[in-house]
């Protein structure tokens, strides 16, 4: 995958969290075809861009059937009387492109983004691409979209893995971040559970009870192939790879009770780092890999704590509620987000700061909603909610109320993990 700017020629930044904020009106017309079979190419970027950047809640996509221009004949630069028919269905702004095919089959993506209101060009990128990569092309201009308008990229084109229920087995599954190209990771009849992704995004780690007793497993994301990680007496649970990539947090109950360990991954070795007759559980590491958030029930309920990379200076952060759990560490590090019970006994995703002073509640209603992963932009997350009736893996901004469906309808999922940012390809 090959992209290069084309010539700014104005900046726009916005905060996407600013209370009130104002939806901006933009049209996405299909591309225009200049050359080549490239199928439904055209319709595809546009169709995955209106989708993204729909997602974001910073932009009220219009419905392309009330466009007034016919993208096949019009030029990629709007004329004035063009303009003029953009502002007169609503849009401020405008997303056009072109894409034509050479003769290696490559695809070749022009994308603009116009200022409606003051006719002017925005911003502007090239892609060249393979044939199959047009849903990348265009999760690639949807992060640029929102870096340009609000100063950092979003997290289009990662991926969210989770667990699917077939019966009495549950299976791994994985899909993009729209619930495109889900497929299933494994078929062991048995369980399969708490997906957590290396830091290059590369490999799985999980829970299987292929044995028998839960082990940690590793799979290979491009092979198929998985190796046990830790096969000791009882559980052998977490699998969070630090945010090095050198050393591994995991739960053990070798000695009778759940307990957090850390692994050196080069050597194997471990390091005991909870040492209390309750149940320490769901270790979550903390951006800088200083601090780790985890589950105890050593106050008698389950709530979160926080302690530093070596065991010690434990704090207790939250304080209400009869059950607080899934704690994961957003990626700026200001923010735990974690489930507890509402005054209903409804489990609801809440924010608490790492020092226990702030709380924020994000999710309200009747239905349970629980297992939070950030995404790795921080503006987005994953859960597992029983909103429509049957638990399934949703994203939702943070702040904001429009909940996605990934996982496909017909089946229960849960336990969601977000992918951290691939690499172009």
């Amino acid at each position: 995958m090959l992209a290069c700017a084309l010539p700014v020629q104005a900046k726009v930044y916005i905060d996407i969290n600013a209370p009130g904020l104002r939806r901006i009106p933009l049209a996405v017309p299909s591309l225009r075809q200049e050359g080549g079979d490239t199928g439904d190419a055209h319709a595809e970027i546009a169709r995955v861009l209106r989708s993204n950047l729909g997602t974001t809640e910073l932009f009220e996509v219009l419905d392309p059937r009330g466009y007034l221009e016919d993208p096949q004949r019009a030029p990629l630069q709007p004329t004035a009387a063009a303009f003029a028919d953009w502002f007169a269905i609503g849009a401020e702004v405008l997303i056009k492109g072109g894409i034509s095919r050479a003769g290696g089959g490559e695809l070749s993506v022009d994308l603009w983004a116009y200022d409606v209101l003051r006719r002017q060009t925005l911003f502007g990128r090239h892609y060249a691409a393979p044939a199959a990569a047009a849903r990348t092309v265009a999760h690639m201009f949807a992060n640029t979209v929102l870096e340009e308008f609000t100063g950092a990229p979003g997290p289009f084109g990662t991926r969210i893995a989770y667990v699917v229920q077939e019966g009495k087995a549950k299976e791994l599954a994985v899909a993009d971040m729209d619930g495109a190209n889900a497929q299933r990771l494994t078929r062991a009849g048995s369980l399969s559970l708490n997906p957590a992704w290396s830091r290059d995004g590369r490999y799985l780690y999980y829970t299987g009870y292929h044995q028998g007793d839960p082990d940690l497993y590793l799979m290979d994301l491009g092979t198929g192939k998985h190796w046990s990680v830790s096969r000791r007496a009882g559980l052998d649970l977490g699998g969070k790879d630090s945010p090095d990539g050198k050393e591994l947090l995991l739960v053990l109950t070798e000695d009778g009770n759940a307990e957090i360990y850390r692994m050196d991954k080069a050597s194997r070795d471990l390091t005991r780092l909870t040492r209390d007759r309750a149940i320490d559980v769901a270790p979550s590491w903390s951006p800088d890999g200083r601090e780790i958030a985890f589950v105890s029930d050593r106050m008698g309920n389950p709530h979160i704590f926080v302690m530093d990379r070596n065991g010690r200076d434990v704090r207790r952060v939250t304080f209400s509620g009869t059950h607080n759990g899934d704690p994961d560490w957003s990626p700026k590090g200001d923010w735990i987000a974690f489930t507890g019970k509402d005054e209903r006994g409804v489990f609801q995703v809440y924010l608490v700061d790492p020092r226990g002073k702030q709380v924020r509640q994000l999710t309200f209603g009747p239905s349970d909603t629980l297992d939070p992963s950030w995404s790795p932009d921080g503006r987005f997350l994953a859960v597992t909610s029983a909103r429509e009736g049957e638990y399934a893996v949703y994203v939702f901004r943070v702040g904001g109320q429009e909940f996605r469906r990934v996982s496909p309808r017909g089946g229960k999922a849960s336990q969601p993990a977000w992918s951290p940012v691939f690499p172009s390809p």
